[in-house]
């Protein structure tokens, strides 16, 4: 079931392809029986990327909120992750529904994946704003190259952000991130900072050089489906096995979303 525009449509998952022609702010959420993570983050973030645009809000905050909980209860056990999408052209159009996600099996959270750098960089990083053309690259790289995650390299050669996720990197015992500017600012990403400060590690805001991806300590990237996770390889090369401030850091974070949402939410 999804909620376009006023209806409920009996699907299973929002149905109709996002708009490639006309601007579209976006948000994605996990929801855990009725409960939505972080849901607070997310929607200051999309009104957000909508005042950045300058735009009208056809909805207000509480009405979105509405929807979303009536859409919520016409499935109240049901597990996976929610988008939003929001366009204006030629009208106001709001769609709120499940999507297909892929959560980490528990060996991938431990022993880390694989990722590749993939050189692309976003035109609007600040916005949430919906990119299909960035999109169906990334999608196919992830393909081609069978890896977890993409991470993208800008025109210096500086790792920004993954496809989909923020990107993160541990060296004598810093943790380091691109510069905000350059990045999405994630809500998963924001909670990896606020956990590193309760842990007292430091961290930096600074760009990790392509060429230079051998010489961490520890990787991991951030991001809705994920949460924190660790990174084994990139580009075939392997990093160390020892990741004690990501483990860390993770540790913390998993902590949070139980908060909300409650033990072994990804169904290990």
């Amino acid at each position: 079931m999804y909620w376009k525009n006023g209806k409920f449509i009996p699907k299973e998952f929002l149905e109709d392809p996002d708009p490639t022609l006309v601007p579209m702010v976006y948000e994605v959420f996990r929801v855990y029986k009725h409960i939505s993570l972080f849901l607070d983050e997310h929607m200051v973030r999309l009104f957000h990327s909508i005042k950045l645009l300058g735009f009208s809000e056809p909805w207000s905050r509480a009405q979105l909120e509405k929807h979303l909980s009536d859409l919520l209860d016409t499935e109240p056990d049901r597990i996976g992750n929610i988008k939003i999408r929001l366009s204006w052209w030629p009208e106001p159009h709001l769609e709120i529904g499940y999507i297909p996600h892929k959560y980490p099996i528990q060996q991938e959270q431990t022993d880390g994946v694989n990722v590749a750098t993939f050189h692309a960089m976003r035109n609007t990083p600040n916005i949430k704003i919906w990119n299909d053309a960035l999109r169906k690259r990334t999608n196919q790289a992830l393909k081609d190259l069978n890896v977890f995650e993409v991470l993208l390299v800008n025109e210096e050669g500086h790792i920004t952000e993954g496809g989909r996720t923020n990107h993160f990197y541990v060296k004598d015992g810093t943790l380091f991130t691109a510069p905000v500017v350059s990045v999405l600012p994630g809500i998963t990403r924001q909670k990896v900072l606020d956990a590193a400060d309760i842990l007292n590690i430091k961290w930096i805001e600074k760009y990790l050089h392509e060429s230079e991806v051998g010489s961490v300590d520890e990787m991991f990237t951030s991001g809705t489906s994920a949460g924190v996770q660790p990174i084994a390889t990139v580009n075939g090369i392997s990093l160390s096995e020892h990741r004690p401030i990501t483990m860390q850091l993770q540790k913390l974070y998993n902590q949070m979303v139980e908060q909300q949402i409650g033990p072994n939410n990804y169904g290990w």
